[in-house]
């Protein structure tokens, strides 16, 4: 609950079953939920406020403004423009409202070691789940929601070491010191990016290409 806060209404764009919206809902968030897969969205109409039965890139307008947060979790990397998605959102949360995305991590020591061995096989989930359209790293991961227009607020990693028995808190102390090679995916949160900010940039573009 630390990413969106309580009492707050959202968006959970590829929502399933329902499952964080239920949790969601139990904290006090109203939640809207957008789902491709009927059976699932009907399951997760119990939970939220309102489910659209759709692919997410064929609505042009979403019928609702103002969301205090906006939910992709292992989503973007399904779609044929993730870009255009992120810059979309922008126009539908409140100032102050933050976006939410996790991106799995091809560069993980997982792929890297099939790869050295002339390995590169589609599965049924993880990171090479064969339904992955969009590949990502730790740099065009965070490139990706900064040029939608977002500043990143917060930064984190879910780790894959292949020392299992390590403990969980070392483990993650190591992969935070090389998340491009550890981590198995990459969770971020941004803000719209505001005026001052975007000046500011500009303003040091200017003087970069002086």
């Amino acid at each position: 609950m630390n990413l969106v806060g309580m009492n707050k209404g959202g968006l959970e764009i590829g929502c399933a079953t329902g499952q964080l919206s239920r949790w969601l809902s139990e904290n006090g968030c109203e939640v809207i939920g957008i789902e491709i897969n009927r059976e699932m969205a009907e399951i997760a109409k119990k939970y939220c406020r309102d489910v659209l039965i759709s692919d997410i890139e064929a609505i042009e307008d979403l019928p609702y403004l103002d969301f205090d947060f906006i939910l992709l979790l292992d989503v973007l990397e399904h779609l044929r423009n993730p870009f255009a998605l992120l810059q979309k959102s922008t126009t539908y949360l409140k100032k102050g409202g933050s976006i939410v995305i996790s991106l799995p991590n091809v560069a993980n020591w997982m792929v890297r070691w099939n790869l050295s061995f002339g390995r590169f096989e589609y599965s049924e989930r993880g990171i090479l789940d064969g339904t992955h359209l969009r590949f990502f790293n730790e740099k065009s991961a965070k490139r990706l929601l900064v040029d939608a227009g977002f500043e990143i607020v917060k930064y984190d990693i879910i780790p894959s070491l292949p020392l299992v028995k390590m403990r969980a808190k070392f483990m993650y102390i190591i992969s935070k010191l090389r998340p491009n090679f550890f981590a198995v995916q990459f969770l971020l949160v941004g803000r719209i990016k505001s005026l001052s900010f975007d000046l500011h940039n500009r303003k040091m573009d200017v003087l970069d290409e002086a």
